[in-house]
């Protein structure tokens, strides 16, 4: 999933771990700094270095950029909080909090807006550690996270919205329909308490789970060896399909994936549009990839 600008790429295949929040940013401030501390716990302090200033521009994550960071988390009227580290793609960590006042009037157009939360591990730390300690790292970020939905599995990232990448990308996207893509802003302004799905772990909490009769459902409904529905609690549970995320092909069909793409599709989240630079039409046949 790799696109290069003069000799460099500019894009990367990843693990993504998602979940949104559908409170305002105020409620959940101190679950984001928790989740983040966790995140760093797991994969080292030093994994994110760099953060994202007010105009976009990437600043050293010392002890006065931290600071920044968090009193950029505090904002109760709106948050949006960017961290990366120095190295090349493949090999980007990331971190993404989208923290909204969705009650405010500055979205009073947009019903559907959440708080989003994203940590993004580039493919080699999965390949050093195993994908079940990726799966322990999302269930300790989502103990922490009071979401309505979320997920879990690869990803291509990067420079998305710069130039023509996205046009480049999506041909080497399509064929591997494992693997997602999304504008996190675009998807935190419209989801609601939808889900999007199907990932390797698709979190699904309330009112989604209660609509569709809790875990007793899920469990009647999916039947492809090695998908498991596990109760986190009263109100929450996530599903996994098989022991690693797997991207697709023409060899690998993907038949969990299609099997929860379609259980689930009364409460799925299907976005009016792709990142920039997606084809429209492109897009409405990725999306409901599992489906037609």
């Amino acid at each position: 999933m790799q696109v290069t600008r003069k000799g460099r790429a500019v894009t990367q295949e990843d693990v993504s771990i998602c979940f949104y929040l559908p409170r305002p940013t105020a409620e959940v401030i101190e679950n984001a700094s928790l989740s983040l501390q966790e995140f760093l716990k797991t994969v080292g302090a030093g994994a994110l270095n760099h953060f994202a200033d007010a105009e976009g521009e990437w600043q050293e994550l010392n002890e006065s950029g931290w600071e920044t960071v968090y009193k950029k988390f505090r904002n109760p009227k709106g948050s949006s909080v960017a961290l990366t580290n120095d190295a090349p793609y493949p090999d980007k960590y990331e971190f993404e909090y989208k923290g909204h006042d969705i009650h405010g009037p500055l979205l009073r157009h947009y019903p559907g807006a959440v708080t989003a939360v994203r940590f993004i591990l580039p493919m080699a730390w999965m390949k050093a550690h195993g994908p079940q300690r990726v799966r322990e790292l999302a269930l300790a970020l989502a103990a922490l996270l009071p979401f309505s939905s979320g997920h879990v599995g690869l990803s291509a990232t990067g420079f998305l919205d710069f130039g023509n990448v996205m046009r480049d990308l999506v041909p080497l996207l399509v064929p591997y329909p494992g693997v997602d893509v999304q504008d996190l802003q675009m998807t935190a302004h419209h989801i609601g308490t939808r889900l999007r799905v199907p990932h390797w772990m698709t979190f699904i909490g309330e009112p989604a789970l209660s609509e569709m009769g809790g875990t007793d459902f899920l469990r009647s409904q999916l039947h492809t060896p090695g998908t498991t529905v596990e109760s986190l609690d009263a109100s929450r549970a996530v599903v996994t399909l098989g022991p690693a995320p797997e991207p697709g092909g023409p060899d690998q069909p993907l038949p969990a994936y299609r099997e929860l793409a379609r259980v689930l599709e009364p409460w799925a989240f299907h976005p009016p549009n792709g990142p920039p630079g997606f084809p429209a039409a492109t897009f409405q046949q990725w999306d409901r990839r599992f489906l037609d």
